[in-house]
């Protein structure tokens, strides 16, 4: 009778120890995903930027004041592409 008793807690010990690698490697598995769509979309948008290919992004004109040796101030006109999501943001000035 301890022999049963026994052999049923180590079924139940294995069972936990098995359920526990198991979620270990679908969470992995699932950050490996989710990074793998955010390089994805990391390199269209390089893509798109090397061709100027601004069709989804936002483009904003913006004036920069730029201070040269603390003493020479210029003002700069230059194009702000922007893009956003959920998981990116990036901005990109063009002069």
């Amino acid at each position: 009778m301890v022999k049963n008793s026994f052999t049923l807690f180590e079924t139940i010990l294995s069972i936990t120890i098995l359920s526990i690698v198991i979620s270990g490697f679908s969470y992995a598995t699932y950050y490996d995903t989710n990074s793998s769509k955010i390089y994805q979309k990391l390199n269209d948008l390089e893509n798109d930027f090397n061709s100027k290919n601004y069709k989804n992004m936002t483009i904003q004109s913006q004036n920069i004041n730029i201070i040269k040796n603390h003493t020479h101030k210029e003002t700069i006109l230059v194009k702000k592409v922007i893009y956003e999501n959920d998981d990116l943001k990036l901005y990109k000035y063009e002069k």
